[in-house]
């Protein structure tokens, strides 16, 4: 895996119009996590993995002064983020990795990221990096749909193209234990939406078939909530 293979994918990705259709996906769990949040005024928030900034734009909306910064490898994603950016909400894009943010430490109250982090090139030094931009007392609060849990999410690597960390729920928890948070929790979150009609179901390279589309959503997406602790 290499950062020059994200970029370019995902800047396909994004010309293809594929930034429109996550949110279409994922914008209900992605609501219900960030409503649960309890972000402050004020806060400042990183979007991991921003793609077109539609989750970025959610968290700088939740209250006076929160400002959101979205980051994301790929430079398409980035520019519709411009694009449909409002000026009306303190938020920002810039491109960069989850390996090498451009913030300093003890920037960040809050890290986000929805179906993102499991592309990390290097997922420990990544950790470890979210661990250096977050404020002690901090949370990283990350929503994925692919690990170990949601067994009919195992063939979206070689679906993709894209190389990807599958990881179990506890494996998750342990990754960011050894990159020093604590506590870490993690639930399932279900699409409210339910999996919908088969009637209206569309096959895709992820989702051959209805049942697999059903048994995705079924599973839930994971929420794990990451503290950083504040010094003794």
């Amino acid at each position: 895996m290499s950062h020059e293979l994200l970029a370019s994918t995902f800047d396909q990705w994004s010309r293809d119009g594929r930034a429109a259709g996550m949110e279409l996906e994922h914008g209900d769990v992605g609501a219900q996590v960030i409503a649960k949040l309890g972000v402050r005024a004020g806060e400042q928030i990183l979007d991991l993995g921003c793609g077109n900034g539609w989750a970025t734009r959610k968290l700088a909306k939740l209250g006076p002064g929160v400002q959101a910064l979205g980051i994301d490898v790929s430079p398409q994603m980035i520019a519709e983020a411009e694009r449909l950016h409002s000026l009306t909400i303190r938020a920002r894009y810039a491109v960069g990795s989850f390996e090498r943010i451009d913030a300093p430490d003890a920037k960040f109250q809050r890290v986000f990221s929805m179906e993102a982090l499991y592309y990390a090139v290097d997922l420990e030094a990544a950790l470890r990096e979210i661990a250096r931009v977050l404020k002690p007392g901090g949370t990283a609060d990350i929503v994925i749909d692919y690990y170990k849990d949601n067994a009919a999410t195992a063939c979206w690597a070689s679906k993709t193209g894209v190389p990807m960390h599958y990881l179990s729920e506890s494996e998750w928890s342990a990754a960011f234990a050894r990159a020093g948070f604590a506590p870490v929790q993690t639930q399932r979150v279900i699409d409210s939406r339910g999996p919908g009609d088969a009637s209206a179901f569309t096959p895709s390279r992820c989702y051959p078939d209805w049942a697999t589309w059903k048994s995705v959503r079924e599973a839930g997406s994971l929420w794990i909530r990451a503290h950083k602790p504040k010094p003794a």
